[in-house]
């Protein structure tokens, strides 16, 4: 019996390392897919905020997020953003709220990175997306 479960084994070891090989090879070219959907166009942002670094995050265990690190250029900055994705034709795919935390934004020096997040379109309706709009929601 125990020269039948090694056999099994030793059948299976080429997939394993296969599977592994194909994992490690390709893991970065996966890991950056969520980067060629587009993003907005942070002008309206660039009087408060030096925005460094913005990604999708699709990590399947909840809503998909938008997240945007940027360093405030002032003490009094907006802590709300309308932000809207649309499709070729204009229209509206998801509206959203990016959001920079009050209690984070009170404490964040002048300079200093801080994150925001919205919530964003499912990873299965981003290919339709086509335009990205920011613009700043008044308090």
């Amino acid at each position: 019996m125990t020269n039948r479960s090694n056999k099994s084994w030793h059948s299976f070891m080429p997939v394993t390392i296969a599977t592994l090989f194909v994992l490690i090879a390709f893991g970065p070219v996966f890991a950056q897919k969520a980067d060629k959907y587009p993003k907005p166009d942070f002008s309206p942002m660039a009087e408060y905020f030096d925005v460094v670094e913005s990604e999708y995050e699709f990590d399947g265990s909840g809503e998909p997020l938008f997240v945007v690190v940027a360093k405030k250029k002032k003490a009094n900055v907006p802590r709300w953003w309308t932000i809207v994705w649309r499709d070729a034709s204009g229209v509206k795919i998801t509206k959203s709220t990016l959001m920079f935390d009050f209690a984070d934004l009170q404490k964040t020096e002048i300079g200093e990175p801080i994150r925001g997040s919205a919530y964003a379109p499912y990873k299965r309706d981003m290919p339709k997306v086509k335009s990205v709009v920011l613009t700043e929601k008044i308090d």
